[in-house]
Order: structure tokens, then C-alpha cells, then sequence
């Protein structure tokens, strides 16, 4: 284990240091090996060299830059250790297959390379997952919402009561995205985080996605899923898998519990989001993290 946790030293350092020039003897100093040691190592752990992973993790952060700010293209390139505009150009449309200021414009959803964790990987036998981390741009849904007490939820299955609700109501939306999938949205009064179980009320919303807002049935609302950052999980209900792992609890125990806390990411304000597609018997996971 004490390689995994010099090299996470050494990628703290990395990562503290993004708008840096930093260099391997430096990097190698840190983890407590010499550059020969360090270099191969760093290589056979984490899977790419140390001047790769400092190249994407640099370009990842100057790509959030790009999308999520109104920052100069050419402020961007010098803060970020590019030697010119033409070199982060060049560099940036090689990656992601456009230039910067084309790539702004279009508003796409990036891929991003994140920080290794490389101490999240298993803590005494519990596999930490590696969900999806992405950008993703707003949705406008279209549904009903409920005020849900948990305790009653269990006792008369509350949530199916709002999705067969919703359902009789459907055929009157128009503008629907995707007519597969469905979402499934709860918003949690910040007052009863902090309660038992079945003692938390919640706003339970569950929705389609529409392309736009027009002729909104009576009795549905809107809910506007803004841009945000996404650790995203898929999971198999047939087979109780998420992400490929056979789960032991119940998904969102494993998610706040277990990879949350080892996951080196926090919550974010915006909230989290269930994609459901029934005909695949699937469920995605949008979980909201900063």
C-alpha cells in the first residue's frame, strides 16, 4: 500500500500545483523516489506516463475554463503554462477536435480526465467504483411533483402511487425528448438531512424531458436541471448490479456511504437525478458533485 500512498502524494502535488511548470525531479521528490523509480512506477500504476498525466490533467482544467467561464481564450492559455494561443489551439483541437472558441460556442458536453485517486480503489475488501464524471448540459423536464414523508413512502409505496399518477397524465405532454426514459428528481429539505430515515420529507418529482416549454398540462410543472458537473452510475435491476459490482445495500447507501466518503469529491447544490429507461431495465445515477 505505502506505493499507492506515495504516489497519491505525488499527485496531490500535481494537482496543487496545475498552473505550475512542474517538473518530474520535483514530482519524484515528492512521492520519496529517485526519477528512474518514480517514473516507472507512476507508469505501471496509474496506466500513462507522468508528463501525459500532467498534460491532461493541465488541459482538463483549461477545457472546464473554456466552457464554464467567459475568460479570454488567451488568458486561459498563459495561466495554464502554454507558450502561446496557436500552441494551447493546436494542442486543445487535438484532444477535443475543435478549437477553443468553436468548442465554447457549441455548448458540447466534455469529457473529462480527472484526478487518480488512487486510495479509492479498495478499503478492506469494499470495491470503490469509478463512476463516469461529466458536464452536463441543462435539462427541462416536465412532470408532477409530490411531497413525500419517507415513513409513509414505505408503509404505502408512495413513489409508485406519483409514477402510475403521472402516467395516466403522459399522453397530454408534447416536446418529449426521449420517449424511453423517464426521471425521477427529489429534492431534500436541507432542515431534515440530518433526521432519521423515516422522518424525512422530501419533494418527490417524476417527470419527461421536453425540448421546450409549450402547452404545459394543468396540473404539471417545470423543473430546469441546470449545467453541472455529474458523477455518474448505471445500474442493472434485473441482475442488482451497479456499475458491474453486485451490490450488498441498497444503491444510494453505496453511494453516500461508501463511495462518496472515499471518493475525494463533494456534493454540489444542484440536485441529483435518476434517468430510468425501463425497457432496458436500467437506471442512471446523475449524482451532483463539486
Amino acid at each position: 500500500m505505502s506505493y499507492y500512498i506515495n504516489l497519491q502524494k505525488a499527485i496531490d502535488y500535481i494537482e496543487d500545483n496545475a498552473k505550475s511548470n512542474v517538473k518530474l525531479d520535483e514530482i519524484a521528490k515528492v512521492a520519496g523516489y529517485s526519477i528512474s523509480h518514480f517514473y516507472r512506477v507512476f507508469g505501471a500504476i496509474v496506466g500513462c506516463s507522468v508528463k501525459e498525466y500532467v498534460r491532461k490533467r493541465k488541459l482538463n482544467n483549461a477545457m472546464l475554463d473554456v466552457v464554464t467561464t467567459k475568460r479570454s481564450i488567451t488568458e486561459i492559455a498563459f495561466e495554464y503554462g502554454y507558450q502561446s494561443h496557436e500552441v494551447f489551439t493546436r494542442t486543445f483541437k487535438l484532444a477535443y477536435g475543435a478549437p477553443p472558441s468553436r468548442f465554447r460556442k457549441a455548448q458540447v458536453e466534455p469529457y473529462l480526465f480527472e484526478k487518480i485517486n488512487l486510495l479509492s480503489n479498495n478499503e478492506n475488501g469494499v470495491i470503490i467504483l469509478k463512476p463516469e464524471i461529466i458536464y452536463k448540459d441543462e435539462r427541462l423536464l416536465l412532470g408532477i411533483a409530490r411531497k413525500i414523508n419517507q415513513s409513509e413512502n414505505t408503509k404505502y409505496g408512495l413513489l409508485a402511487k406519483v409514477k402510475n399518477e403521472f402516467i395516466e397524465m403522459l399522453e397530454s405532454v408534447v416536446n418529449r425528448v426521449n420517449t424511453d426514459l423517464f426521471f425521477a428528481v427529489y429534492d431534500y429539505d436541507p432542515e431534515d438531512i440530518s433526521k432519521q430515515d423515516d422522518e424525512i420529507n422530501y419533494t418527490y418529482f417524476y417527470c419527461v424531458e421536453v425540448s421546450e416549454y409549450k402547452n404545459i398540462p394543468a396540473g404539471m410543472e417545470k423543473k430546469v436541471i441546470p449545467r453541472a458537473k455529474y458523477a455518474v452510475f448505471n445500474y442493472d435491476i434485473i441482475n442488482n448490479r451497479l456499475n458491474g459490482e453486485k451490490l450488498s445495500q441498497p444503491v444510494y447507501d453505496y453511494i453516500d456511504g461508501i463511495w462518496l466518503p472515499n471518493s475525494g469529491f463533494e456534493l454540489a447544490e444542484t440536485s441529483d437525478y435518476e434517468v430510468i429507461n425501463e425497457k432496458k431495465n436500467c437506471i442512471d445515477y446523475y449524482i451532483s458533485i463539486k
